[in-house]
């Protein structure tokens, strides 16, 4: 089988959950047979380790010019698919696909344009998010011009994903996307792959009562969050606990993170490893007003045994590991609640990180997840 996967980012090092997910689709099909991986390359990104495991990189720079921007506008009809349209991607992209492809995998609906005059057996957009109504949800919770700007972008992001028909298979990851999607398009095959997660790693228990929000900081929903858990949650935190200690870990925090760092509270920036921040840590936090899909970053600290406290929409996607390591909680007091137990048991919060590591081990490895992907690809049989 030969596939070619259009993503955002060369998916190395792996420090986003779009590049996670990236990586384990890529991995999944290189089982099955030749990979070509046609990707943006940031000044981070590395290829060499994906090439070292026998997948073709074909990569290029992100620039933004006048004329790209326009074009992708014209093409994708949206701002956010503007952004990542390029002309030599596009070209990279028909180099790829030029002899006999059995599948075709673009990340993101944004990226529909990518799929222009391609042939292959099986084509599939891959819907990290459904990405009208995060921007619906991010428009709701703002105010002034940047709650209309979000409005305006929810409507174009929505007729994209009407345009999703073009494409054989929509897969997204959760049965909530998927209700999402369907009050958008009525697609005949729409596939639930989940997020998944690789061998966990399991760490000793913490002994200090740290907590941890580990996210790009830079990203609008996690910025919110991280600003709303500080200023409302954390207070009541650290009145019952006053020796406990917030580290909100993660790239280019915003300057609203920024803000936030202070005497309980510290604000990493970029950091080299996340191993060293999760063992200090005793529990996790995804406390998500807007977004969608699901999130890989509670997976990743379940399976460092760690367990999460979050909001509804922060677990989204992830039901099934409520009462699995996942405590969810809305109300800025009661998640302070579930985070004050949490961090004055630690016997009982190292159980429950130890049931959340069986969780991710069971239900949520990248094998399980591709099933329904590869049960699609004509001429397969899924391991």
């Amino acid at each position: 089988m030969r596939s070619v996967v259009v993503a955002k980012f060369v998916p190395w090092p792996p420090n986003s959950g779009d590049k996670r997910r990236t990586l384990g689709l890529v991995r999944a099909l290189r089982q099955r047979g030749e990979v070509t991986l046609c990707a943006f390359e940031g000044p981070d990104d590395d290829a060499g380790p994906l090439r070292a495991e026998g997948i073709e990189v074909r990569s290029v720079p992100l620039q933004r010019s006048a004329a790209s921007l326009l074009q992708g506008a014209l093409l994708g009809r949206s701002i956010t698919a503007a952004r990542f349209w390029s002309r030599r991607l596009a070209a990279e992209v028909a180099v790829a696909t030029a002899e006999p492809t059995d599948v075709v995998l673009v990340g993101h609906a944004q990226f529909l344009p990518y799929l222009r005059g391609v042939r292959a057996g099986l084509s599939v957009v891959d819907m990290q998010n459904v990405e009208s109504a995060l921007a619906q949800r991010i428009s709701a919770s703002s105010r002034g011009p940047r709650r209309w700007a979000w409005w305006g972008e929810a409507r174009a992001l929505r007729a994209l994903e009407r345009r999703t028909r073009v494409a054989d298979v929509v897969s997204v990851v959760s049965d909530v996307d998927r209700a999402t999607l369907a009050g958008i398009i009525a697609h005949p095959r729409v596939l639930v792959v989940p997020n998944a997660w690789d061998e966990p790693e399991p760490l000793p228990p913490a002994p200090d009562p740290v907590v941890s929000f580990v996210a790009l900081l830079s990203w609008g929903p996690n910025v919110d969050a991280a600003v709303w858990f500080a200023r409302e949650v954390w207070p009541r935190v650290v009145a019952e606990v006053p020796e406990a200690r917030l580290q909100l870990v993660g790239r280019n925090p915003a300057e609203a993170v920024q803000a936030l760092a202070g005497p309980t509270v510290e604000v990493t920036g970029t950091v080299p490893d996340l191993a060293p921040w999760y063992a200090r840590t005793r529990v996790a936090v995804a406390p998500l007003l807007a977004g969608g899909g699901s999130r890989l970053k509670i997976l990743e600290a379940l399976a460092a045994a760690r367990p999460v406290v979050a909001t509804t929409i922060g677990a989204e996607g992830l039901e099934d590991l409520i009462g699995r390591g996942v405590v969810v909680a809305d109300d800025p007091a009661e998640m302070a609640s579930a985070l004050v137990g949490l961090l004055v048991d630690a016997e009982g919060t190292a159980a429950l990180g130890r049931i959340g590591v069986d969780a991710v081990a069971a239900d949520h490895s990248w094998t399980a997840a591709v099933r329904p992907l590869l049960a699609a690809i004509p001429g397969t049989a899924p391991e």
